[in-house]
């Protein structure tokens, strides 16, 4: 995996993914949590500006992830707040 690897060299990298167990097994440090298999940043299901919020939660998770110390694999989850209607 290429995020195991970039680390290796002492870049900090986030993995966006909805396989959260999948990066956790092959060894990601910084799992982000995502939405689906198809579309991990977003749900193109919702209404756009449901969307569009989505979407920036998942990026401002990933940024503030890439500044966390970890040790070992560890699965963040968005903080995603939005109403459908």
């Amino acid at each position: 995996m290429i995020a195991k690897e970039i680390e290796r060299e002492g870049i900090p990298v986030v993995l966006i993914t909805a396989m959260t167990m999948l990066g956790k097994q092959i060894g990601a440090n910084r799992i982000v949590n995502g939405v689906k298999i198809p579309h991990p940043c977003g749900d193109p299901t919702l209404p756009e500006e449901a969307d569009l919020a989505l979407r920036r939660e998942i990026v401002k998770c990933a940024l503030s992830v890439l500044q966390t110390e970890v040790s070992s694999p560890t699965i963040f989850t968005p903080d995603v707040k939005y109403a459908l209607g």
